[in-house]
């Protein structure tokens, strides 16, 4: 025989095609909003972590492409105002070594 029955195809359901494509995004929306909300955070914060000198402690916006950072360099702390074309040193104090916020 040359020619062999094929075996029964069966019939799609259009319907079951759609659940399956709209289930199969839901899930990959949850999972893009899970690594978003929580995995990318991390990954941040441990490229971070590499050793540096200066540390940002605070800043605070004052206008639009405008503020003042409160900036930790080695045993320094620097009040920085920062705008879209300047940075300029407003103060500078020493670092209390005891871990005082102040």
């Amino acid at each position: 025989m040359l020619f062999t029955q094929a075996p029964a195809v069966e019939t799609l359901s259009y319907g079951w095609l759609f659940a399956k494509t709209i289930i199969i995004m839901v899930v990959i929306i949850v999972l893009a909003f899970l690594c978003i909300k929580y995995l990318l955070p991390r990954l941040v914060k441990l490229r971070r972590r590499t050793a540096s000198d200066i540390e940002v402690l605070d800043f605070q916006p004052l206008e639009q492409k405008k503020s003042i950072y409160v900036v930790k360099i080695q045993d320094k702390k620097l009040a920085v105002g920062v705008s879209d074309h300047s940075v300029t040193k407003l103060c500078e104090w020493d670092a209390p070594e005891n871990g005082d916020p102040s």
